[in-house]
Parts: C-alpha cells; sequence; structure tokens
C-alpha cells in the first residue's frame, strides 16, 4: 500500500511539472488574440489573461480532433465556466483569470480564440417628443470618452436619428484638465446636439437655439 501510494504522488507530481503556464497579451490597439498549441494527455495548458470587472470576455477553443475544453477560473479561483468550448460573458471581478485547456482524450491540438471589450454602457432619456439613447464604450475610470453613440426617436412620428459624439466636461483651474461632468454633444453638419447631465436636449444652429426639452434619465 505504502509503495502504491508513493507511485501514485510520484505520478501526481510529475504531471503537475507537466503544466504549462502563460500569459495572453494583446497586441497594441488589438482587444482579441489567438494561441495555437498542443496539450498533451493528463496535463493542461493554463493561460493567465487580465481583465476588468465589468468587461466582455469571448472565448472560443476549437481542436482538430473535438477533443479539447477548458474551465474558466476567476481571480478568487471560483470555476464559472467547466469542460466547454466556449464562453460569452460579463466579468464579475477583476484580475487574472485563467483558462485551463486540457484534452478530452489523447493529445489534443487547439485553436485558442480570446477576446475581451469593454462593457457598453447604455443610458436613456425621455423627453416630451424624443426618446433618446445614450450608449457610451469607454475604459472604465477615464474621465472623457470620445466614443458616444446617439440614437434619438421621435416618439410622434418614429423617425430616428443615429450620431457619433463625446462627453462634455468643464475645465480645471490649470484650463487644461477636465473636472466636472456636464453631459454629451453630438455634430450633425451646422447643429449641435447637447444632452445634459440634468436630463435636457438642446439643439443649437451655430450659437442658435433651436430646440430645449426637459427629460428624465433611465438606466
Amino acid at each position: 500500500m505504502i509503495v502504491q501510494a508513493q507511485q501514485q504522488l510520484l505520478e501526481t507530481t510529475l504531471i503537475a511539472q507537466s503544466n504549462r503556464t502563460r500569459r495572453i497579451q494583446f497586441d497594441r490597439g488589438a482587444t482579441s488574440k489567438t494561441v495555437k498549441d498542443s496539450v498533451v494527455r493528463g496535463t493542461r495548458d493554463i493561460y493567465l489573461v487580465g481583465a476588468s470587472a465589468q468587461q466582455t470576455m469571448k472565448i472560443s477553443l476549437s481542436s482538430l480532433e473535438n477533443n479539447a475544453v477548458f474551465d474558466l477560473v476567476t481571480p478568487q479561483g471560483a470555476v464559472i465556466k467547466k469542460e466547454v468550448t466556449s464562453a460569452n460573458l460579463v466579468l464579475p471581478l477583476s484580475g487574472d483569470y485563467k483558462i485551463i485547456v486540457g484534452g478530452t482524450r489523447g493529445n489534443a491540438t487547439y485553436q485558442l480564440y480570446v477576446e475581451i471589450n469593454n462593457a457598453v454602457k447604455t443610458e436613456t432619456l425621455k423627453t416630451k417628443n424624443f426618446k433618446i439613447t445614450i450608449n457610451s464604450n469607454c475604459q472604465e475610470g477615464e474621465v472623457t470618452c470620445d466614443h458616444v453613440s446617439y440614437e434619438g426617436i421621435n416618439v410622434n412620428t418614429g423617425e430616428s436619428l443615429q450620431l457619433i459624439g463625446k462627453t462634455l466636461h468643464t475645465t480645471c483651474a490649470d484650463g487644461i484638465t477636465p473636472c466636472r461632468f456636464l453631459g454629451y454633444e453630438f455634430l450633425n453638419g451646422k447643429y449641435r446636439y447637447m444632452v445634459t447631465e440634468d436630463g435636457s436636449l438642446l439643439v443649437y444652429q451655430g450659437e442658435k437655439l433651436l430646440l430645449e426639452e426637459q427629460g428624465t434619465w433611465h438606466d
């Protein structure tokens, strides 16, 4: 019995030593990465992926003989996906996630695709005549954002308008640093649309105010 136990311990140790741990790093400006490799039977390839809470992670794993699966483990060690080939979820925590790839039979040659994006923050402003949806897609913690979309629907006619714009802020004492958030600005030819923090829709032509409606925000 003692010899058998020692043998099992030795085999477990050898397998653990054969596991490989690597970090997935995205190229500059990229949001996804594809890794091609093979995992030996009885071992695991462990990939570390740094991400933030509320970002979205998409994982896809394919293998030549359909014999590879992965587990997804949170920074706190909880397994949230087990023995799957795909996942698409909003991340609950910030830190290093583990994607653990293993074979279901024999050695497995695989291709692992990982994509991480920022979750889109959506707000809706309802005024007397318009329903306006604002989507901002920027890194959490960024003060300013130049990736904001506007969809305004006239509730009376059903007509819609889509625009791309940015956040607006006051300027701090140094004359450069953005301070208090004011709302959003969108340009449409010679017209300028402003959606303010307190729920006002303002439409200007140059300096002339063409439309002003007060509304309420809804998440």
